[in-house]
Formats: structure tokens, C-alpha cells, sequence
């Protein structure tokens, strides 16, 4: 089953890809360069998670999927500008093994070298807030009424902005408080907004969509479809944050040890710092906030990880919130979409990269 899914995640990422590169709207920005940048995060490609959410949700519904394209393509780069803006917000050089967009605007025209990270930040912060408008002209595009290209962008505000938005001020917010004094409801709170908000979005739109009206929102698939993406999004985001310490970057794609180095509140950090003894706990606080890691660093961290059962406690949440997606998708009646939201959980809760 994991060949069928990984060829239908192809398929989809291909339909993305065509639309996102035979797009215009960044043609007309200036100067090139910042054109480029707004095309960079999308056209790398990524998991083309949310996306594929979004269109088998709408298959789920009995819709046509190829219909559903410019409205996944939508969510696509609006997802990226927030990636685009995260990585000027935490720092990070790489992203999917190449370098962010603010590294690569820093080099974009000649000037002192003193100067270059401030631009390279305001140009980020430009190609970012030129996607979203990108985003919303993916929309008009959208082959559907104009009730429901409405209530497409009226649920993208709300979800993609105040939720997003809000979610990640609270994960800045975290970032600068000890781990160890954030509770594990409020880190949950906030990566439900951070992460679940546009998975939520993409399984909700997605069956709206394929239903063809905007009162589909609010139908009990949808909703349930809602708690899908939530549940899956959390499951999603405690992998993604395990892998951020236990896993290899070159499978990986991102630094590993920068979630230490920016002292997030992840579950694993959180529940670590709460169960291991002073000592430990004096040991593992060392290890937050430094420049670089060592592999020797990163390993005493595994350790501590481990010698309070924080791996076993996290990798019990992925399989709590898995099980909770899955069970949302019963109400679903069955169909090739709903077994491709069974297979996606099922695969991102074990993946590497």
C-alpha cells in the first residue's frame, strides 16, 4: 500500500508543480531577483503535504481532484511564505538542504558585507508577504462559484493568519521562556495553531471543494475532517521535533540540534526537564542556547533524552494523536481518498526526513 501512496503524493506533487511554475503573478514583481525568491520555496518542492490533504479530502467527497488544483496550489505558497518568514525568525541557514531565502537575498546585489544580513532579511520578509497576495490570486483562479472562492479565502484568513499567526508568536514567545516552565497544554495549544491550522484547512477546504458549496464547511464530514488535520498535524509536528534532535540531516533537511540551540519547548524538552533529576536537569539546561553543536553534544543530549524515558513519552503522544486521525476519517463514507488519509498518517508518523 505504501507504493500506491507514494505514487497518488507524485501525482499530486506533479499537479502542484505545473501550476505553481506556469503561474505569472510573480513576473511582475520587481526587481527580479525577489521574484525568484518568491518562486524558490515552492518549486523545491517539499512534501506537498497539505495539498495532498486537500485533494483527497475533496476525492473523499466524490469530487473531481485536478479541479481541486489551484486551490491546493494556493495553500502550497501560502504554506511557504510562512516557511520563508519561520527561517528569518529562527535563524536558519538551510532549508531542504539548500540555503533559506534570506541567506541567498544576501547576496543579491553588491554592497558592503556588513550590510548584507539586513537586507537579505528585508528582501525575505518582502518575497514572503508577496506570496500570500500569490496565494490569493491562486484562488481566483479556482474553477468554482464565487460564494465559495469567498468562503476559500475567508476560512484561509481566519485559519492561515489569526490561528498561524498566532501559533507561531506564542512559539517565539516560548522560545524565550525556560522549557522547562512551559506546560505541555500550552505547547499543544500553540502547535495546534502553528502546524494544525492549514492541515486543518486543507482536509476542511478539501471536502468543501469537493462538494462544490460553501455550506459544505459545516457538514459533519468536514468537520470531522477538521479534527483529522488537527490530530494529524500534532502527530506530524512531535515527529518533526523528535527527528529535529534524533534525526540525520542529511535525510533530514533542516539543522539537527536547532530546536536546543533556540531552547523550543518541545514535548521532548519540556517532559525531560520536568522528570530528569537536578543534576540532569542542570546538565541538559547547559545545553540549550549554545552557537553549534558537537556530535558529542548532541549525543550527551540524546542521552539525557533517554535516561528519563522523555523518547518513549513522545513517541506514545505520535501514536495517540495518529490513532485520533484515523479514527476521525470513520465517519468518511469509504473511497481511494479516505484510504490515502489513512496511508499519509500512517507514513509521516514514520518517516525520516
Amino acid at each position: 500500500m505504501e507504493n500506491f501512496l507514494l505514487a497518488e503524493l507524485k501525482k499530486a506533487a506533479q499537479w502542484i508543480d505545473a501550476a505553481i511554475k506556469s503561474s505569472t503573478f510573480p513576473d511582475a514583481v520587481r526587481p527580479d531577483f525577489l521574484a525568484q525568491a518568491m518562486r524558490a520555496y515552492p518549486e523545491v518542492g517539499g512534501k506537498r503535504l497539505r495539498p495532498a490533504i486537500m485533494l483527497w479530502s475533496a476525492a473523499a467527497a466524490g469530487g473531481d481532484m485536478q479541479k481541486v488544483v489551484p486551490a491546493a496550489a494556493a495553500l502550497e505558497v501560502f504554506h511557504n511564505w510562512t516557511l520563508v518568514h519561520d527561517d528569518i525568525i529562527d535563524g536558519d541557514e538551510t532549508r531542504r538542504n539548500q540555503p533559506t531565502a534570506h541567506v541567498v537575498l544576501a547576496q543579491a546585489i553588491d554592497m558592503a558585507e556588513h550590510r548584507r544580513s539586513k537586507f537579505g532579511c528585508d528582501m525575505a520578509i518582502l518575497a514572503g508577504d508577496l506570496m500570500q497576495a500569490w496565494a490569493f490570486d491562486f484562488i481566483d483562479q479556482c474553477d468554482c462559484s464565487a460564494g465559495l472562492k469567498l468562503k476559500l479565502a475567508r476560512e484561509l484568513r481566519d485559519c492561515g493568519y489569526l490561528k498561524l499567526v498566532s501559533g507561531e508568536a506564542e512559539d517565539v514567545v516560548m522560545s524565550y521562556r525556560y522549557a522547562g516552565d512551559v506546560s505541555e497544554a500550552e505547547m499543544f495549544a500553540m502547535q495546534t495553531g502553528k502546524t494544525g491550522a492549514l492541515l486543518h484547512y486543507a482536509a476542511r477546504a478539501g471536502w468543501m471543494l469537493g462538494k462544490g458549496y460553501p455550506e459544505a464547511w459545516d457538514e459533519p464530514e468536514a468537520v470531522a475532517l477538521g479534527r483529522f488535520g488537527d490530530a494529524l498535524a500534532l502527530a506530524f509536528q512531535l515527529r518533526d521535533d523528535y527527528l529535529g534532535v534524533f534525526g540525520k540531516l542529511e535525510e533530514f533537511g533542516k539543522p539537527i540540534g536547532s530546536d536546543l540551540q533556540e531552547g523550543k519547548a518541545t514535548l521532548l524538552l519540556i517532559h525531560a526537564l520536568k522528570n530528569l533529576p537536578a543534576s540532569e536537569e542542570e546538565k541538559l539546561s547547559k545545553l540549550l542556547y549554545l552557537e553549534s553543536y558537537t556530535a558529542e553534544d548532541l549525543e550527551q543530549a540524546r542521552q539525557l533524552f533517554r535516561q528519563c524515558s522523555s523518547v518513549e513519552y513522545m513517541l506514545d503522544a505520535i501514536k495517540k494523536y495518529s490513532a485520533e486521525a484515523v479514527d476521525a476519517l470513520t465517519v468518511l463514507p469509504d473511497s481511494d481518498g479516505k484510504k490515502l488519509l489513512q496511508l499519509l498518517t500512517e507514513y509521516l508518523i514514520n518517516r525520516e526526513k
